[in-house]
């Protein structure tokens, strides 16, 4: 079978090609590219350092009342914190929970969201795992996996650091 000139795994030659050269992956620092600490990335030089620009879900702010970012000094300990927010979310879909608990910690276009699945649960589901990760500063982003009786399903949310408290600004039972 012809190639037509297209790289693929037989026509490369790997022995002289780093793949941790590769210059998309240089804000990752090669020393420790697989062994990365989830909070508090502090082997990054300032200058590669991202910052948090938050959600806005298409609405626009004065910019005296846009939310600020906050730091992670400011923020309350995030495992904690983001377990709690799902077993309340998890159990506001389940309808054993009103959603005004978390109004205050919710972006409201995702408040309106979990409005919308109050209830679709027949059940609270136990949960099997939680991965969380930072992918910059004063950001949280949670998967979990979930059993249910009769299936497995994943919840994924973000989480932003802003105006000294985290807010829930994506939430997806998949």
């Amino acid at each position: 079978m012809k190639n037509n000139g297209e790289i693929s795994e037989e026509n490369f030659d790997f022995t002289n090609y780093d793949l941790l050269d590769h210059p998309a992956l240089e804000l990752f620092g090669q020393s420790n590219f697989y062994s990365t600490p989830l909070f508090g990335r502090s082997d990054l030089p300032a200058s590669n350092k991202l910052y948090l620009i938050p959600t806005s879900h298409g609405e626009n702010y004065e910019a005296d009342f846009a939310p600020t970012p906050s730091s992670l000094l400011e923020l309350p300990n995030p495992t904690r914190w983001t377990l709690t927010y799902l077993i309340t979310a998890l159990e506001i879909m389940a309808a054993r929970r009103p959603a005004s608990q978390v109004a205050r910690t919710t972006h409201r276009y995702t408040y309106n969201s979990l409005l919308a699945q109050v209830g679709s649960l027949k059940e609270v589901p136990k949960i099997k795992s939680i991965r969380r990760s930072q992918p910059i500063a004063g950001v949280v982003e949670l998967n979990a996996t979930l059993i249910f009786k009769e299936r497995i399903r994943a919840l994924v949310a973000r989480f932003e650091g802003v105006d000294h408290k985290w807010l829930c600004t994506e939430l997806s039972l998949i």
